[in-house]
């Protein structure tokens, strides 16, 4: 896959602009949109770690819908990623990138629960300290909530952060996972903003990850 050159990101708007403590009938937007912001500050990281691919068909993703799930892969990996489908729901790209391996989907029940993530070449995977070190960097040149809770963990073949924001009432929590394999970098990113407590967040997180799955293709 060859190489691009990088985009730079529209501005992130600023959270103080949220009306988080708008009326009920309005919250699940609110909450949604949150998410949505916070998700920004994290392709302006893709944007520079990110810089191969372009739009060659063998190096965009593929995404099957089952009966029961969705499979995602890109015809040069070797790996495929399996999403029950659950009540995901696919969404176009247009959360700010262009990254042709880019994949989104939101929670029809729970609108601030999000899943998006990126399939890259494993050499482009400088290891979870060193991705940290530039998300965090990121959320503070764009004046972002800067992240409380953190933690680090294994959680099965994946290699996780774990991480909130508070914002007011609501707490807003994340669990970034990679999975490194036969030459494929899979990235994921699972957020929600809830009035719920950050442990119970983090519970609904984990459970929707363990329930993903990973393999290789026939023949790889």
């Amino acid at each position: 896959m060859r190489a691009t050159g990088h985009r730079r990101f529209a501005a992130i708007p600023s959270l103080r602009s949220v009306p988080v403590n708008a009326g009920v009938s309005h919250k699940g937007e609110n909450m949604q949109f949150i998410c949505k912001l916070l998700l920004i500050a994290m392709l302006v990281l893709v944007s520079a770690s990110s810089t191969t691919g372009g739009d060659h068909p063998t190096a965009s993703i593929e995404i099957k819908e089952a009966n029961d799930s969705y499979r995602l892969s890109v015809p040069v990996s070797q790996l495929t990623l399996t999403l029950p489908k659950g009540t995901w729901s696919l969404k176009a790209k247009s959360i700010g990138t262009r990254n042709p391996r880019y994949f989104y989907f939101e929670d029809k029940k729970e609108p601030s629960l999000i899943l998006s993530g990126w399939f890259e070449p494993a050499r482009l995977f400088i290891g979870v300290p060193k991705l940290w070190d530039k998300d965090t960097q990121s959320w503070k040149k764009e004046g972002l909530p800067q992240p409380i809770n953190v933690s680090f963990e294994k959680l099965g073949g994946w290699d996780t952060v774990m991480y909130d924001h508070s914002l007011s009432n609501l707490v807003s929590s994340h669990l970034r996972a990679h999975w490194v394999q036969s030459g494929t970098w899979i990235d994921i990113h699972l957020s929600t903003t809830t009035a719920r407590s950050s442990i119970e967040n983090r519970r609904a997180l984990t459970l929707l990850l363990a329930g993903i799955s990973v393999s290789k293709k026939d023949g790889g």
